[in-house]
């Protein structure tokens, strides 16, 4: 009997986190120049009942988890590592059909160290730094947009992007991996549609030290010359 029971409540848990939708799941990470980084996450959801739900997150080690903004009740706890890190969410009874979750945690370590084998010699400029992101949603609930925006440290810029997973379908506008710019700096967002449990996304990049183009340099150099030797004409014209 005790078992009948035990049983039940396992299948009535799996179905309120089946339950709920994950609308969006959108994570901003703005890096540093040391190294270290400040990410900023909001998910929006519909169906919500009470009950558990847990959110993979595509960081490993993430410090300083602060719930920013829930409904009234919401708990939130970081899981134990098993793999993929996992964000856990209780929900209280009452809890709103559709809801925005915005939680902040911080990085030590934003960039991928390159290991140069014995003799090899380095491919990028001192100071350049590779970023890698990999994201599976290990969970039941699927997740109908999810993204990833990157805010470069000030001083970097995007030289390549290495890899860009899945490729974009035929029905998809645009690449997986866009280079953009968000509040005043260089950034890369990737973003994927309609995850289920399983599928998964990821972008490698390249950043080298901002250079300024030499092509707009001699232009500069060019167009200053042309005004000179034209303002100097004028002059003469205007005193033979």
């Amino acid at each position: 009997m005790r078992l009948l029971r035990l049983l039940a409540l396992l299948w009535s848990t799996a179905a309120l986190v089946a339950s709920t939708d994950i609308q969006s799941y959108t994570l901003r990470v703005q890096a540093e120049g040391g190294g270290a980084g400040q990410a900023m996450a909001t998910v929006r959801l519909t169906g919500c009942t009470a009950g558990a739900l847990n959110l993979p997150l595509g960081f490993a080690s993430p410090e300083g988890l602060k719930l920013e903004e829930a409904p009234s009740g919401v708990r939130l706890e970081l899981g134990p590592p098993s793999g993929m890190t996992l964000i856990h969410f209780q929900f209280p009874d009452g809890m709103p059909t559709q809801a925005t979750l915005r939680f902040s945690f911080s990085l030590k370590q934003v960039f991928q160290v390159t290991q140069l084998a014995l003799g090899e010699k380095p491919t990028l400029p001192t100071g350049s730094r590779s970023f890698r992101h990999a994201f599976v949603n290990t969970q039941e609930a699927p997740i109908d947009t999810y993204r990833l925006e990157f805010l470069f440290p000030e001083g970097l810029m995007a030289q390549a992007i290495r890899e860009q997973l899945p490729r974009p379908k035929k029905s998809e506008i645009g690449p997986r991996v866009l280079l953009s710019k968000l509040e005043g700096r260089q950034a890369a967002i990737l973003q994927f549609t309609d995850l289920h449990q399983g599928d998964d996304t990821s972008m490698v990049l390249e950043l080298v030290p901002t250079r300024r183009s030499l092509g707009w340099l001699i232009a500069g150099l060019l167009l200053g010359g042309l005004y000179l030797f034209k303002f100097k004409d004028l002059v003469t014209k205007q005193h033979p």
